[in-house]
């Protein structure tokens, strides 16, 4: 499809969507069938990541929750995506090769859950599944234990609907080549029993040179219920996936060097990343009485991840070459994870209590392998001079000629130099509570906490040495949450939290208790949330939050058995604005903006907005604009200094009848050259220059 007959198109629909006219009218939620493009569908009042569906106006915290409807037209494909349009999240470039999401400020590669439960190992999250994708920003312990410091993601997804028969798809194909299938089938195969698959292949290419990914999953669903009080969910999700990494281009002077954003730093077959995942789902609800249920989840989860790159280590701005490093890590993790829950409403001396009691146990075994490339087919010795490893050698000097460099004399690999080769055990209980109590008509008290007790063996074997590294550490941690929701009117809601969350001195990827860096003798960092915030609805539809908080983190380093332990704490400060729904039956909107002050995290703007306008033409067509924007921000150890940016994305929507739309999405339509994150001093990734998407969406 020409390229410039699509952005040409996307344009025009944009500028009609500008100049239409948009008077005020009285609220109304239009539903248009199976594909609603302004209404109810593109937003929802209820949250699940907190064990029970809450309304959003009860949660004494900031969230956001996007739809699957939303996602589709706006055509949010990954958490990045997701990002862009979610006030107090940042994407990182996560090397290349997963999701890496700052939460006011604080990174993560881990804090990632599905139906609430841990999702951790690294790789792209694919959407093709869920029913809504739930944001909680500031510290989420209490229902998800470690971890959450700055906030977290829970998907939610789709599961079998009883006696219904349905079909959905849809079809993506972009000017760059990409293509993206999507299956959604629901059968009725009894009376109380239904069956639901969805299926995704995607084959993805883009702006940059060898760029490739063939990603697949498949995810069937069985809902059976049992009898009136007693369903029982199972769920099966296989995904395969291999992609090119890319690690962008270099800095010069601290700013990204403009003249090689077409130039991809890496090796066509050396540069990839590969997933095989199998997960298991067994969830049963069971009703005790009308007020009370329990809820038995059980979580089988199992990870082969392989990741391997070269990227730009130092760059020669005279000679223009460059100094390329490497290395190949692979991830095997396993992890069996089950909770029970107590969920009810009871009344007690007078007063309203909503409750949760919990308990989780989770064993995870966990192992990892780094080889760094190896120049000279001689690997290090890594045994024999103490504890400090010696990493692989460079490739110095690489001519950078034309868009492509020059590797033809240069002979390396990834199989020799072995670096590190860590084994780990988790094994972890945790008892959690949470009880909301109406104390008035107005007035609610939330008060909760989790008790982890986290134990954790790791066991190294680097390279060739003839010792093994070994360390153990356990530790207990309380973790309290309270807060106050005050509701002088229905459409009014003022609240105050304080919550916490830990962070054990393994790190978020369970590595990090060897080489004798006695972390072993380490306290868990402790983030400590506290928040104050007022949500509102108009008259119109639109719901608005607005949240000032406060993150202080508290961070044990050094070492107790080198005496040179230290306390370092650091502190975020912001305020986030939200605004969700219809200004009128036609326009449906949604915005955010995020507001840094004083230390501003690296790799996060201080000021940062997004807004996405959809509106309804007629019973055919429909048009959308969405603007981000991002200030001027540092790279992740403030090695890059990234110029401000705004970009601009459009869509038209085209119903052809009851069961199926066309969809056009256009990204970055004024061609902006920016630069959205980066990892290191010459790893800066290069944004998508405008690119459009043609989508066919439809059901029977």
């Amino acid at each position: 499809m020409n390229k410039y007959r699509l952005t040409g198109l996307a344009f025009i629909t944009s500028l009609s969507a500008i100049s239409a006219p948009l008077s005020a009218q009285e609220y109304e939620v239009v539903e248009l069938n199976d594909f609603e493009v302004v209404g109810k569908y593109l937003q929802t009042d209820e949250i699940n990541a907190l064990k029970t569906p809450t309304p959003i106006q009860d949660v004494p915290q900031s969230l956001t929750i996007l739809t699957s409807d939303l996602i589709g037209l706006q055509d949010l494909t990954s958490m990045e995506a997701i990002s862009n349009y979610v006030p107090g999240i940042d994407a990182g470039q996560g090397e290349g090769h997963r999701d890496h999401i700052l939460f006011r400020g604080v990174k993560s590669t881990a804090d990632f859950f599905v139906d609430g439960v841990r999702d951790d190992v690294q790789y792209y999250r694919p959407l093709y599944n869920v029913e809504q994708v739930e944001v909680l920003k500031g510290a989420n312990a209490i229902f998800f234990g470690r971890g959450g410091t700055g906030g977290l993601i829970n998907r939610v997804t789709k599961t079998a609907q009883l006696g219904q028969d349905f079909t959905d798809y849809s079809l993506t194909l972009d000017e760059e080549g990409s293509t993206n299938l999507q299956i959604d089938t629901n059968l009725a195969i009894a009376p109380n029993a239904s069956l639901r698959i969805n299926y995704y292949d995607e084959d993805l290419s883009n702006h940059r040179d060898y760029y490739y990914g063939d990603n697949s999953g498949v995810n069937p669903t069985l809902t059976y219920k049992l009898n009136e009080k007693t369903t029982v969910t199972a769920s099966y999700e296989n995904l395969e996936h291999k992609r090119f990494i890319d690690r962008g281009i270099p800095n010069s002077n601290g700013n990204p060097v403009e003249s090689l954003a077409n130039v991809t730093f890496g090796a066509k077959d050396d540069n990839f990343s590969t997933l095989d995942a199998d997960i298991t789902r067994i969830i049963v609800d069971h009703k005790l009485d009308k007020n009370s249920k329990l809820r038995f989840s059980f979580t089988d989860n199992e990870y082969a991840k392989v990741y391997q790159n070269l990227y730009a280590n130092d760059y020669d701005a005279i000679a223009q070459t460059v100094e390329l490093a490497g290395y190949r890590d692979t991830t095997d993790r396993s992890s069996k994870i089950l909770s029970l829950d107590l969920i009810g409403e009871k009344e007690i001396n007078g007063l309203s209590h909503k409750y949760v009691i919990g308990y989780e146990k989770i064993d995870t075994s966990n192992d990892n392998t780094r080889y760094y490339m190896d120049t000279t087919g001689v690997a290090k010795d890594n045994g024999q001079t103490g504890d400090k490893l010696q990493k692989g050698e460079n490739l110095e000097g690489v001519s950078i000629i034309g868009s492509r460099l020059d590797l033809t004399n240069y002979s390396y690999n990834f199989n020799t130099e072995l670096y590190d080769d860590t084994e780990a055990e988790l094994d972890i209980s945790s008892l959690y509570f949470s009880d909301e109590i109406a104390l008035s008509n107005d007035l609610d008290l939330v008060i909760g906490g989790r008790l982890d007790t986290y134990e954790v063996d790791v066991i190294a074997n680097p390279g060739t040495q003839p010792k093994v590294l070994s360390a153990s550490k356990k530790d207990e941690a309380f973790s309290p949450r309270l807060g106050i929701v005050y509701k002088p009117e229905e459409k009014v809601t003022y609240y105050a939290s304080y919550s916490e969350s830990f962070l054990p001195a393994a790190g978020d990827q369970y590595a990090d208790l060897n080489q004798g860096k006695n972390y072993d003798t380490l306290d868990p960092s402790v983030f400590e949330n506290k928040e104050f915030g007022v949500k509102f609805d108009l008259n119109n539809g639109i719901s608005v939050t607005t949240a000032m908080y406060q993150l202080i983190a508290t961070k044990p380093t050094g070492s107790t058995a080198g005496n040179d332990l230290k306390i370092t704490t650091e502190k975020t400060k912001g305020f986030e604005v939200s605004a969700l729904g219809n200004i009128s039956d036609k326009w449906f909107t949604s915005a955010g903006i995020n507001l840094i002050r004083g230390n501003v995290p690296n790799e996060v703007a201080e000021r940062s907005a997004s807004i996405w306008n959809l509106y309804k033409i007629n019973n055919q067509l429909s048009l959308g604009i969405g603007i981000v924007y991002k200030g001027d921000s540092k790279g992740n150890g403030g090695k890059n200094l990234l110029p401000s940016y705004t970009r601009v994305d459009v869509g038209a929507y085209y119903k052809i009848d009851e069961n199926m739309r066309l969809q056009l999405n256009v990204e970055n339509l004024t061609d902006k050259l920016y630069f959205p994150h980066s990892y290191s001093s010459h790893q800066i990734s290069v944004g998508a220059p405008i690119t459009a998407s043609l989508k066919i969406v439809g059901s029977f």
